[in-house]
């Protein structure tokens, strides 16, 4: 079954509302038992997950893009002045690593592409490595 408009109306609402069932309820006067109704529909459903992964997708997006500058920050931590924190940042940094490495391998099992883009290169793992030398 299609959505009607005022379904669509609804999860847009809920989703700008901070997900308040209540309110967005009142606004579009629906009952408890048209809800109940509503959220057992499949194709409901379905338009709500699909909304829920669009947003997920977005908050990937947006956090991926601070990904270098956290990154700069981490290494530029792991050359400070204080032990503790730039410890921390190596382990850090080498913790981004094994965890972009990962995605990585799925990535290239999923595409077959060979792309290196998230690997330190030599010299920045060699800094990272001296440092954490260092403080042993």
């Amino acid at each position: 079954m299609a959505l009607i408009k005022k379904q669509l109306e609804v999860i847009d609402d809920l989703f700008e509302n901070g997900g308040d069932e209540a309110a967005v309820l009142r606004k579009y006067n629906i009952t408890h038992k048209r809800w109940k109704k509503w959220l057992a529909d499949k194709a409901f459903k379905a338009a709500i997950a699909d909304k829920v992964q669009a947003m997920h997708r977005q908050s990937q997006i947006l956090a991926v893009q601070y990904v270098p500058m956290a990154t700069a920050k981490l290494i530029q931590l792991c050359g400070g002045d204080k032990e503790e924190t730039s410890r921390k940042a190596c382990l850090d940094i080498l913790g981004l690593q094994v965890r972009s490495s990962g995605q990585l391998i799925e990535a290239e099992a999923d595409t077959g592409d060979d792309d290196e883009e998230n690997m330190l290169d030599d010299e920045t793992a060699a800094k990272l490595l001296a440092v954490l030398a260092e403080k042993k």
